[in-house]
């Protein structure tokens, strides 16, 4: 069976996402396109913060058109964590992924992956299409200044993978939960990610709205954000960041 997508491999580039979009500009018809640099220039992920690009680390990312509306498309970014974290174990059992909410992955508590999604839509809200874009540190790894979680790399923690498998491997995994979630839904990756999430029994610190909210997650929200149990209470947060 042929590959459902195109994969292009570039040595350098100032940011995948931008050079996707560039492509966009040219060829509005292109779709289930993937693009992986060896060295990104100016990386960038949530609320543009600076990610980390460093030489042999994975720089992938992936534009798709799918038919939904804009709010529920961050959960794509639910679906790209468990095809990363399913990849991973599909290589090593021994690999111990959680997934922190919103878009972390983390092996042996510590940050070995970010995703970031952007998208374009219609004024009825329908999405235009969207780009996923995906690291993930294989080699190096920063000093990140987060006090709770530091960085790691799939080296520094003996696991030697080499990249382009995991990357063919990646992709196969990702599109089939892609289909998985058009034909089936939210609930099927919903499952799969809360069964990895880190603390899954324990009480998690949310930073929300200049506050520390204390409690358990209970499950994800349709938009991608977190229902909370705290104070006997159920709160809905729709963004924020996991810090413990």
């Amino acid at each position: 069976m042929s590959k459902k997508y195109t994969l292009k491999k570039i040595n350098s580039t100032i940011s995948t996402n931008l050079e996707i979009k560039k492509i966009l500009l040219k060829n509005k018809k292109i779709n289930n396109y993937c693009l992986s640099a060896n060295k990104q220039l100016k990386g960038y992920g949530r609320r543009n913060t600076k990610w980390f690009s460093y030489d042999g680390n994975l720089h992938l990312s992936i534009l798709i058109k799918p038919n939904c509306n804009l709010d529920i498309v961050n959960q794509l970014s639910f679906m790209s964590a468990v095809s990363i974290g399913e990849t991973l174990t599909n290589i090593n059992k021994n690999i111990n992924i959680e997934y922190k909410w919103p878009n972390d992955i983390l092996l042996n508590k510590k940050k070995i992956s970010g995703i970031i999604i952007e998208t374009s839509s219609y004024l009825n809200k329908k999405i235009k299409w969207v780009i996923i874009g995906i690291g993930l540190n294989f080699n190096k790894y920063p000093k990140l200044k987060d006090k709770y979680f530091q960085a790691t790399s799939l080296s520094k923690e003996n696991f030697l993978i080499e990249k382009d498998f995991f990357t063919e491997v990646f992709l196969k995994n990702f599109f089939k939960n892609y289909n998985l979630w058009k034909s089936s839904g939210f609930n099927s990756i919903k499952k799969k990610w809360l069964n990895k999430i880190y603390k899954k029994k324990n009480k998690i610190v949310i930073r929300y709205k200049n506050k520390y909210l204390k409690g358990r997650i209970i499950s994800l929200l349709s938009n991608g954000g977190l229902k909370l149990e705290t104070n006997k209470k159920i709160k809905e947060l729709f963004f924020g960041d996991q810090i413990i």
